[in-house]
């Protein structure tokens, strides 16, 4: 059997397998880990935003627009501005902070000026994340994306 034959033996066994495989004296896995490893440090840098929803009371649904940037400091801390259009009314530069958890499976909370609450889920780069406004009467989501990592 030549070397090449045997070589591919070895690579598909340990793939098979999940082994580990011994390369010109360099170790790696045959496998990649399918689990994400998150914490607050992953969300770091400047994000821009922005989406639409709507504020629903009773049987009334306001719609809604809003768009902006806020900085994450990998720490568990957010600071932003935003402009919003509530049913027509305008509102700009609003300036906001708030703090965020992110557990190790990528998903996290946020919580904006003590009032709004959202649920996360993370890219593991960081790159990027989606949320969910989950306050009743509140229906909004958007994705995030990073423009900075600073």
């Amino acid at each position: 059997m030549s070397s090449l034959s045997r070589r591919t033996l070895v690579l598909t066994a340990a793939v098979l397998t999940g082994a580990a495989v011994l390369t010109s004296g360099v170790a790696s896995s045959a496998t990649e880990s399918a689990s994400p490893s998150c914490g607050a440090a992953t969300l770091r840098g400047t994000y821009l935003f922005s989406g639409d929803g709507w504020t629903i009371t009773g049987a009334t649904a306001t719609p809604l627009a809003f768009a902006g940037s806020e900085r994450f400091d990998g720490a568990g801390h957010v600071q932003g501005v935003s402009s919003t259009n509530a049913n027509g009314t305008p509102s700009s530069h609003n300036a906001f902070t708030g703090v965020y958890t992110v557990a190790a499976d990528c998903t996290g909370t946020l919580v904006i000026g003590g009032s709004l609450h959202f649920d996360l889920y993370l890219d593991p780069s960081g790159d990027s994340f989606a949320y969910v406004q989950t306050d009743p009467g509140a229906v909004s989501a958007t994705t995030e994306h990073r423009a900075t990592r600073t």
